[in-house]
């Protein structure tokens, strides 16, 4: 998902943030090329994010682009259900992970009975300014159905740290994550 209007970032492409080199989207991409269970990647763009878009079309010519409406995350969610026919993994944009909890997701996913699969972090280790929620912060990484309605969900409870970019002070901290992480080229 990359088509959101970075309001809290001042109306700016945060696919498109550089961090230590890389742009974000490039670091979500590589993370999930990386994962032994992610098929094809399609990015959901939207009128507020052109440049990425022009971006990806020309350095990632093998993803596959929804160009959404732009109402909003669920709303472009839910206009992307169109696309698929099986569950499938949804990656917000803003958010910087390694493979390896990706594998683990799907593993855990593809292990259950479930429709949908929603990830969380305990509020104990997450750094960031999403709100928690009963001692979870949602993690921005999710796995549902392409079906409307209510879906018979699973919750992944992760310990490993998913940085979630929405305000400055998460761009610095997201920039002293990665310098800290040995080797982040293997790791993300």
């Amino acid at each position: 998902m990359a088509g959101g209007k970075g309001s809290r970032l001042g109306y700016i492409e945060k696919p498109l943030i550089k961090i230590n080199n890389y742009f974000l989207i490039d670091l979500v991409i590589k993370s999930l090329k990386n994962s032994k269970y992610v098929e094809d990647i399609f990015i959901a763009t939207s009128k507020y994010t052109e440049k990425t878009k022009y971006y990806i079309k020309d350095n990632y010519p093998f993803i596959k682009i929804i160009e959404t409406p732009g109402n909003g995350y669920i709303e472009d969610l839910n206009y992307c259900f169109k696309y698929f026919k099986e569950p499938f993994l949804v990656v917000s944009s803003d958010i910087i992970f390694s493979s390896k909890i990706i594998d683990e997701i799907i593993a855990n996913f593809k292990n259950s009975k479930y429709e949908a699969l929603s990830v969380y972090m305990p509020e104990s280790i997450y750094v960031g300014s999403t709100k928690p929620y009963n001692g979870l912060v949602p993690a921005g990484i999710n796995i549902i159905s392409p079906k409307l309605g209510y879906q018979k969900e699973k919750i992944f409870i992760t310990d490993e740290l998913i940085v979630n970019i929405n305000t400055k002070e998460d761009l610095e901290f997201a920039k002293k994550f990665l310098l800290n992480i040995k080797s982040h080229h293997d790791q993300l």
